[in-house]
C-alpha cells in the first residue's frame, strides 16, 4: 500500500498526483523525510495539527495544548462563542484551560472576559434581590438598633441599588480583580509560590470569574459561585505558577481565614466595650 510522504496516510490504488488527506504533491520528496535523516522531529503540517496530532517532541504529560485557549481566539471565533466556549471550559475542564493558558500576552484581554462575566452576575444578582425586597421586605430589618446600617443594606437590596450595579457592575468587577490578584499574589509570595509574573496570577482570577455565571441561578447561585470560584482560584494557581495545590490552597485560604479572625476579633471587641459602658451606665 503506497503511503503519502507528506501526512503518511494511505494513497487510493488508483494513480493521483495530490493526497486526498493533505492536498500535498504525492512526487516530491516530504520535509518530514529528510529531517528524519538527520535524526530531528519531522514538522507538523496544518492538517495534522487540525487531526489533533501532538507537538514535535511528543509533548509528554502536563505540556499546554498547541491550541491554547478560546478567549484568545475570540477574532476569529467571535466575542460571544469565545465567551461561552472559555465560560465552558473554565467550568468543566479547569484543569485543561488553566494548563493551556498563556501566563503572559496584556492584562486587557483577561480583565474583558472578567467584567462582561462578572457585571452579569452581579446584575442577576442585584434583580433578584431587589425583587425579593419588593414582596417579602429587607433581610436586615433584625439591624433595626443601627438605621444608618439598615438603611444602607435597605438601599442596596432595593431597585435603586440594582440600578447602582446595572451602571456601575463593571468597575466593581474590575476592582475586585485586581485586589484578589493582588492579595492572591502576595501570599505567594511569602509562601515561595511565585513562580511566575504578577499577570499569570491576574489571569487566573479573571477566568475564575466564570463562576459569576452561577448568580443567574436564584438563592443558590450565591452559595455555588464563591465556593466554585475558590477552587478555581486553587487550580488555576496550582496550573499557572507550577506549585504544588498545598500552596495553592494556602495563597487563597489563608487570607480569608485572617479576614474572618479579624471580623470576630472586632466583634468580640465591640461586644466588651459595650458591656463595659452598659456597665458603667447602670
Amino acid at each position: 500500500m503506497a503511503l503519502c510522504p507528506h501526512c503518511r496516510n494511505a494513497l487510493p490504488e488508483t494513480g493521483t498526483r495530490h493526497c486526498p488527506n493533505c492536498g500535498g504533491d504525492v512526487d516530491l520528496p516530504s520535509a518530514a523525510t529528510s529531517s528524519q535523516s538527520d535524526g530531528a522531529p519531522p514538522p507538523l503540517t496544518p492538517e495534522a495539527v487540525g487531526r489533533g496530532a501532538p507537538p514535535p517532541g511528543g509533548g509528554g504529560h502536563g505540556a499546554p495544548p498547541a491550541g491554547g485557549i478560546p478567549w484568545d481566539d475570540r477574532e476569529r471565533l467571535g466575542l460571544a462563542n469565545a465567551l461561552v466556549e472559555t465560560t465552558k471550559q473554565v467550568l468543566t475542564r479547569p484543569t485543561d484551560f488553566y494548563r493551556a493558558m498563556p501566563r503572559t500576552g496584556g492584562i486587557g484581554g483577561p480583565l474583558l472576559y472578567a467584567v462582561i462575566i462578572g457585571w452579569i452576575g452581579i446584575v442577576a444578582a442585584g434583580f433578584y434581590s431587589a425583587l425579593f425586597n419588593s414582596l417579602v421586605g429587607s433581610s436586615m430589618a433584625t439591624f433595626g438598633s443601627d438605621p444608618a446600617l439598615a438603611e444602607a443594606v435597605g438601599f442596596a437590596q432595593s431597585w435603586g441599588g440594582f440600578l447602582v450595579q446595572l451602571i456601575f457592575g463593571g468597575v466593581m468587577v474590575a476592582i475586585g480583580v485586581f485586589i484578589a490578584s493582588g492579595i492572591y499574589h502576595v501570599m505567594l509570595m511569602i509562601l515561595g509560590g511565585a513562580r511566575h509574573g504578577f499577570e499569570a496570577t491576574f489571569r487566573v482570577v479573571c477566568f475564575a470569574e466564570a463562576t459569576y455565571l452561577f448568580m443567574l441561578l436564584p438563592f443558590c447561585g450565591s452559595v455555588i459561585a464563591p465556593v466554585w470560584g475558590i477552587v478555581l482560584a486553587v487550580i488555576g494557581l496550582t496550573q499557572a505558577h507550577q506549585i504544588g495545590g498545598g500552596k495553592a490552597a494556602a495563597a487563597v485560604l489563608l487570607p480569608l481565614v485572617i479576614f474572618c479572625c479579624c471580623c470576630v476579633g472586632l466583634a468580640l471587641l465591640f461586644a466588651s466595650t459595650l458591656g463595659a459602658v452598659l456597665s458603667q451606665v447602670q
